[in-house]
């Protein structure tokens, strides 16, 4: 029952971190709640490839009929491999290729990975977003233990001290019911006790979220201009651009004005920058739109589309306010 266990009392404890409602807590219910969902994917591709593997063809010209006649896997081999190493291909083949999950499940778990692994690896913290974030995975989570496949379980005898206390919590009394529909639907019922989600309120956390990261942003940026203007903000930001990716070795070269500012008209009507005043105006009035989604999933999908577009640039801007500011600070003290 050890690895039953493993899935349910994750899930059991995630749901713990986040009625605790500190941002820590959030994070740690997103670390495992992804790593469930993780456990109950790979353990889903094992059931399938295992059977994959016991019923092909070993010989020739046996197995070159099987996959002309359409009986082989639904997948390639490099996409199983890449399924057993790692994570968004298990996604890939359950959703894509074999309709385990559905396109929705397939969305949350995708954009949920990647802020779990910054949130581990980089220490990424997204107060006002996570526990909005992790109440949309954790719906989710628990309805991928109906949909896909039991962990395995085996009873011998007499329950546990930790088994036995597992069942009581969960209002189970045979053992033997767990892996069972109607033993799983009463564990996931367990589960979600207590817990609603509003779509609502997932989409205007989102939302507000993006708002206020873009309008700092563009605070900086007009922090940094000269006027504040609109024209302004929009050259300086594509004057950085066109000085990154050209003007800095065409000075190295030894071009000086006039022919620097010409060489910047040329690049920017060019269409090259990257990132200009217009785009950001627009994903802020993306972001306004997010907050009248009526789907919490497609909410998530658009933030999560803007904001890994929006956070180069602002990661960029933040850290020049920050050395804009030292250097106000220098020419004060000195």
């Amino acid at each position: 029952m050890l690895h039953f266990r493993l899935i349910y009392e994750q899930i059991e404890a995630a749901k713990a971190q986040m009625l605790g409602s500190s941002l820590l807590g959030y994070r740690l219910a997103l670390i495992l709640l992804d790593n469930v969902a993780e456990l109950l994917m790979h353990r889903e591709l094992q059931m399938y490839f295992a059977l994959e593997d016991r019923f092909k063809p070993k010989w020739e010209p046996a197995y070159s009929q099987w996959i002309q006649g359409g009986l082989g896997p639904k997948y390639t081999a490099e996409e199983r491999a890449a399924a057993e190493r790692e994570f968004e291909p298990k996604t890939r083949i359950l959703g894509h290729r074999l309709g385990r999950i559905s396109a929705d499940d397939r969305l949350v778990l995708s954009v949920c990975h990647k802020m779990r692994c910054e949130a581990f690896h980089q220490g990424r913290l997204r107060p006002g977003v996570f526990e909005i974030v992790v109440r949309v995975l954790y719906l989710t989570v628990v309805e991928l233990t109906r949909k896909l496949s039991a962990p395995p379980i085996t009873v011998r005898g007499r329950p546990s001290n930790e088994e036995a206390a597992f069942m009581v919590r969960f209002g189970v009394e045979d053992a033997f019911l767990l892996p069972t529909d109607k033993g799983r639907r009463q564990l996931a019922d367990h589960l979600l006790h207590g817990l609603q989600l509003q779509v609502s309120a997932v989409a205007a956390g989102l939302s507000q979220d993006l708002l206020e990261r873009i309008d700092e942003m563009l605070g900086g940026l007009s922090y940094l201009s000269k006027t504040g203007t609109d024209a302004e903000i929009d050259r300086n930001l594509q004057y950085t651009q066109f000085w990154r990716e050209v003007g800095i070795d065409l000075a190295k070269a030894g071009v000086r004005e006039p022919k620097l500012e010409e060489a910047f008209q040329e690049w920017q009507s060019g269409g090259h920058a990257k990132y200009t005043l217009h785009k950001v105006q627009r994903w802020r009035r993306q972001a306004e739109a997010i907050g009248r989604s009526a789907s919490a999933v497609r909410a998530l999908d658009h933030y999560w589309g803007i904001d890994r577009r929006l956070r180069p640039l602002e990661d960029d801007v933040s850290q020049a306010v920050a050395e804009y500011d030292d250097w106000i600070d220098a020419q004060i003290h000195s």
